[in-house]
């Protein structure tokens, strides 16, 4: 069995001095329009995001809430379940929305856990040495008999099953 300890990974839009009218911008929503369920992917390098289709080998990550942020609410954060969090803001650092994702992984769907703090998704048919394809998601489930091969993630209370590829 497979233990995955997955690390947090913490995105916000980049932050650009806008001069002009002394009014606070905001940046690009590269999340805009996304509702809960829907996906998305990520990228370090270069550091790229935003929506995009579930059944995609770049959908990565599933949106799990999005807030839409107050005064009062400025400080809010994701929760443990959350493997990706994105703020959106405006140019002096105000929290408009935030958003928080975790791993999108469906049934069939295949993966390289070579870093299982950092799993990636990457494209069946390719058949990439080391890669994994999933047949059973166990959700709010951590157990490691529940499948000859399992994969657990304590943190966000997932299982899967995996076979190689």
């Amino acid at each position: 069995m497979k233990s995955a300890g997955v690390a947090g990974s913490f995105a916000a839009a980049m932050i650009v001095v806008l001069s002009g009218s002394g009014m606070a911008q905001a940046y690009p929503n590269l999340f805009e329009g996304l509702q809960d369920g829907g996906c998305a992917y990520r990228e370090k390098n270069p550091d790229t995001a935003g929506p995009a289709a579930c059944d995609s080998t770049a959908a990565r990550y599933k949106l799990i809430e999005r807030v839409d942020l107050t005064p009062d609410t400025q400080d809010r954060t994701c929760g443990p379940e959350a493997t990706l969090q994105y703020l959106h803001r405006t140019d002096e650092g105000y929290r408009l929305t935030l958003y928080c994702f975790t791993y999108n992984m469906p049934v069939d769907s295949c993966w390289d856990f070579s870093d299982n703090r950092d799993p990636r998704r990457v494209d069946c048919a390719a058949h990439q040495p080391g890669s994994e394809r999933i047949t059973q998601v166990f959700e709010g489930v951590v157990d490691g008999k529940l499948c000859a091969s399992p994969i657990t993630y304590d943190r966000i209370r997932r299982t899967i099953c995996v076979v190689p590829n």
